[in-house]
């Protein structure tokens, strides 16, 4: 009988090894942090909102138990740092600058993908004479700090030989810089398409336009997630990425360009305005999801800025901070090779 029952144990002991490891188990849920604007419930404007409203990402989920959540921060990169850092999110996509403060700041994160370009204006008081960013000197600019647009703006004062403190910078948020050039308490604003309503309503005047400097003016940030969730999910991982990569080559089809900017217009911008501020921009180029490198040059510019501006103190090893193979995959299994083109660091194409 111990013979027989020995049998048995190496019997099943060659049977199970020989069978596939099994799957991960789904995860019950996966929360996706991103900025949002508008009144009443808030909502996105960039790829993650686009995958949210088209269900890529919850296409890969089908069949599974795994629900999505979608949230959108009023409170920008700072609210979304803070859900981070409670275990709130899995995901998140927002600016470089006030990632980099939360990854600085111990936030284990990981970045994923491109989350694009962010076209900034600058908009000015329409009885003040400012035509560029030269007349910017002397006067009283409206941002919110520790973001990415406050990058911008400092980026493109050093483009016009300018610095810092050539103005005065008035920390406010966004809503808070309409009220104040309404009321002439400041000379600009600097900020994303939701200004040019202000324009149309003869309160104040775009005279800057990032993109119009070259992509390296525009605003920039990325997809991430946080180590733990990918360390326990790694398959779940690569289904978001997949779904984020199929949002970016179906916001990339010129046919879709409308449904696009109805998408986004749910965070509270007229369609005829998102139209307007992306005029001239080709939605492949800006949104291309990749870690190239372009994409780390622009990182390594927030990552000056923000030592720069004290944000931060300790360093960040962006080598060990991004990992573009959940893209570089995603493109190879959807058979996208060639469809973006790999930059270099200045943004232009490699040959």
């Amino acid at each position: 009988m111990r013979k027989f029952l020995n049998f048995l144990v190496v019997a099943a002991t060659v049977l199970l090894g020989a069978l596939p490891s099994q799957a991960e188990d789904a995860p019950a849920s996966i929360r996706f942090g991103d900025v949002g604007f508008g009144f009443g419930t808030p909502f996105g404007v960039g790829l993650l909102a686009v995958a949210d409203a088209k269900g890529f990402i919850a296409n890969e989920f089908k069949g599974t138990p795994t629900k999505l959540e979608f949230t959108y921060f009023t409170g920008t990169g700072p609210a979304i740092n803070e859900a981070l850092s409670n275990g709130q999110v899995d995901f998140a996509a927002y600016g470089a600058v006030p990632n980099i403060i939360g990854k600085a700041n111990g936030l284990d994160t990981i970045l994923v993908a491109s989350y694009g370009g962010t076209t900034v204006f600058g908009a000015a008081r329409p009885d003040i004479e400012i035509k560029s960013i030269a007349d910017l000197k002397g006067k009283r600019v409206a941002i919110q700090k520790a973001t990415i647009i406050h990058w911008a703006l400092i980026q493109a004062l050093k483009n016009a030989g300018l610095s810092e403190s050539d103005v005065t910078i008035v920390d406010l948020k966004n809503a808070d810089q309409l009220a104040a050039i309404a009321a002439k308490s400041v000379d600009a604003v600097f900020g994303a398409d939701f200004l040019l309503p202000l324009e149309a309503k003869g309160l104040a005047k775009v005279f800057y336009k990032s993109s119009e400097a070259g992509a390296a003016g525009d605003g920039f940030g990325a997809f991430l997630v946080t180590d733990a969730f990918r360390k326990a999910y790694p398959e779940a991982t690569q289904k978001v990425v997949n779904g984020f990569v199929r949002a970016a080559v179906w916001v990339a089809d010129e046919k879709n360009r409308d449904e696009v900017f109805q998408i986004w217009s749910r965070a509270g911008t007229p369609v005829e305005i998102i139209t307007k501020a992306n005029a001239g921009t080709t939605l492949k180029g800006k949104y291309n999801p990749r870690l190239d490198a372009f994409f780390n040059a622009r990182y390594e510019s927030g990552l000056a800025f923000n030592k720069e501006q004290k944000l931060t103190r300790r360093d960040v090893d962006l080598a060990t901070w991004a990992d573009g193979s959940y893209v570089e995959k995603a493109i190879a299994d959807q058979e996208l090779d060639g469809f973006w083109a790999e930059r270099d660091a200045t943004g232009a194409d490699r040959k």
